[in-house]
């Protein structure tokens, strides 16, 4: 979930740089999200699949600078014992969204090795199988023609990058996830990904979480 933006101001130094990048990843995530959601549809296209990557990019690139502010921020001996619990905090919530960011990396990998675009048409791949069992001649949902492959290998490099993240930060912060505890019952929102609407406001939802 991301941190409100009210939230964001309050919090000093470190905790309030992170806190104002966590809901801007939040935000890149849904967006990306909300276009994964499209592919293989009658939304798809070209246009459609690089907006994905142009999200992508921008998710990935808030990641990065957010994984060096956190690092640095939880290494800091003169942060306050507040401050380090809300950075604490920021870190597991920031773990939960590359999560989600990742499964929606491998849900649009997927999604682009079923269906092709082809002059601005989706097309669905040869299986080699019809409803039968038989070689099928009806490769294709729209715009007939067989279809290729396509080519996913961007895709595969954004994955690997954001499982890399993923693997660091683990890795160099000795924090145990199930110390943090929910400030929110659940159904009201308390999530690591803002919905549509939240995303396309900025998200104004409040902590959702502490550290114990």
């Amino acid at each position: 979930m991301a941190p409100g933006r009210g939230d964001a101001r309050r919090m000093p130094g470190a905790a309030g740089t992170c806190a104002a990048a966590q809901a801007a990843l939040c935000k890149a995530t849904a967006g990306h999200r909300l276009l994964v959601l499209q592919l293989g549809g009658s939304a798809d296209s070209p246009r459609l699949r690089e907006e994905r990557r142009r999200r992508s990019a921008e998710a990935r690139d808030l990641s990065t600078g957010l994984q060096h502010t956190l690092l640095a921020g939880l290494r800091q001996a003169s942060a306050s014992p507040e401050e380090r619990r809300e950075l604490e905090r920021l870190w597991v919530l920031f773990l939960s969204a590359l999560e989600l960011f990742l499964q929606d990396l491998r849900q649009a990998h997927h999604l682009c090795q079923l269906f092709s675009v082809q002059g601005g048409g989706t097309t669905l791949l040869r299986t080699g199988l019809g409803s039968q069992g038989l070689p099928s001649r009806k490769g294709s949902r729209r715009g007939g023609g067989p279809a290729q492959p396509p080519a996913t290998p961007r895709l595969e490099e954004e994955i690997e990058q954001v499982r890399a993240t993923l693997v660091e930060m683990e890795s160099r912060a000795n924090i145990l996830p199930w110390t943090v505890e929910a400030t929110q019952p659940a159904g009201t929102g308390g999530t690591a990904a803002p919905a549509a609407g939240a995303a396309r406001e900025g998200s104004d939802a409040g902590h959702c979480c502490r550290v114990l």
